[in-house]
């Protein structure tokens, strides 16, 4: 009877990225090993898991298990299938060649695209008052857009589906610097009937996206509204206005590649499938809201709490830019967004707070006095009633 290999001698190289889908992924996937007993876990980056002189010089004497990583080059794959080491790889490009050049079965684990695009355009056309519709991601790349192409392509073939038959213009956000590129976008707007949605490949577009419209003056949701993809919170929830986004289990998914490991580890079948992790639904918030305000006093004072100072803000200076009563506003205000002015005001408030914590290293005291409190024990005891955190807990979760 043939022994089961022991895998308590064998190790597990993961990727080591740093976007959202390689730190969820890898998350799920050291859980998951963890619940097991299993401990031996290595973090690379790709470009050395993938490195053939890695694979022959070091795999063989430390009797490595497996690698869980995204595609490199097809050499180093064909020196992992020889070896006999199980591999898994993340994303779909090239799987025909990948299949050929493994010269066996290869278990491939990655998002499904193709269910992003379909489910952005369902929930943007859903809403039935947008008369255009754009696709933003970074500028062409042929070694990695292929995800982006995908669910470009499923987003347009569904917004057809529904009867829509304009054009869907794609549009970069990245091509020369980002005044330029500012300029280039919201130009590249001009002509097209409104209100526009704008379909965002990831929260990072969608966060460029958000800040040229600032620049240019756009109001959101009401002109142009905007979807992301991954629900990045710290990305999402500090933008100019909370990205609205689509949420993907890249975390189980770590955990479904990190059981298939462990089974072939064990002597188990390495498959030849493709695992699809689906989108699971979309986080709506700012830049999609479907119920816009009606009451143009209303409309205006959301506007004014975006874009005025926090200094300068209280229900008063509201009232009076939208030239309208404070108990009049107060009312409306209320009806239609479901908050008072104060929490509005405070919304803002904390949103700004969260962005000076996570992107930049002054003091509390400094961010207080910058939103206008004139000592910082108020921000604080505001931050921790509307969050459940302290600053400095925030602060310091985010920075690492």
């Amino acid at each position: 009877m043939e022994k089961t290999p022991c895998i308590n001698s064998q190790w597990v190289i993961v990727t080591d990225g740093t976007n959202i889908f390689d730190s969820e992924f890898r998350a799920g996937a050291l859980e998951l090993a963890h619940e097991r007993g299993f401990h031996n876990i290595r973090l690379m980056r790709d470009e050395f898991i993938m490195d053939k002189s890695f694979l022959t010089r070091k795999m063989f004497k430390t009797g490595c298990g497996g690698i869980i990583c995204h595609p490199a080059d097809l050499p180093a794959l064909r020196v992992a299938a020889k070896a006999k080491i199980p591999v898994i790889l993340l994303g779909e490009s090239a799987v025909s060649e990948w299949r050929k050049a493994a010269g066996g079965p290869v278990t491939v684990c990655s998002v499904d695209n193709e269910g992003i695009g379909q489910m952005a355009a369902d929930y943007l056309y859903g809403q039935r008052r947008f008369k255009s519709f754009v696709y933003a991601d970074y500028a062409p790349d042929a070694e990695w857009d292929w995800w982006t192409d995908r669910r470009f392509r499923s987003f347009t073939e569904t917004l057809a589906e529904h009867g829509f038959q304009g054009k869907v213009p794609r549009i970069p956000v990245a091509e020369t610097t980002p005044d330029e590129d500012a300029t280039r976008f919201v130009d590249a707007l001009k002509d097209l009937p409104r209100p526009i949605a704008i379909f965002a490949c990831n929260d990072r577009v969608a966060k460029d996206v958000v800040d040229f419209l600032e620049l240019g003056a756009i109001r959101m949701p009401s002109e142009v509204a905007v979807l992301g993809v991954d629900d990045e919170r710290d990305i999402c929830e500090t933008a100019a206005v909370s990205i609205s986004s689509i949420k993907i289990e890249h975390h189980r998914l770590g955990r479904t590649a990190m059981t298939l490991m462990l089974h072939m580890l064990q002597g188990g079948e390495h498959r030849d499938k493709t695992i699809l992790c689906p989108a699971v639904r979309v986080i709506e918030r700012e830049s999609t809201r479907r119920l816009a305000p009606t009451n143009p006093h209303v409309a205006a004072a959301l506007d004014f709490i975006r874009a005025t100072d926090t200094r300068k803000l209280s229900v008063e200076s509201v009232a009076k830019a939208c030239s309208t009563s404070h108990s009049y506003l107060s009312k409306n205000f209320k009806r239609e967004t479901g908050l008072t002015v104060l929490d509005a005001i405070h919304d803002r408030i904390v949103k700004d707070t969260k962005r000076l914590l996570r992107e930049t290293d002054i003091s509390v005291s400094e961010i207080a006095e910058q939103m206008g409190f004139s000592a910082p024990s108020g921000l604080c005891a505001l931050f921790k009633r509307k969050t459940g955190t302290a600053m400095k807990d925030f602060r310091r979760k985010h920075t690492l």
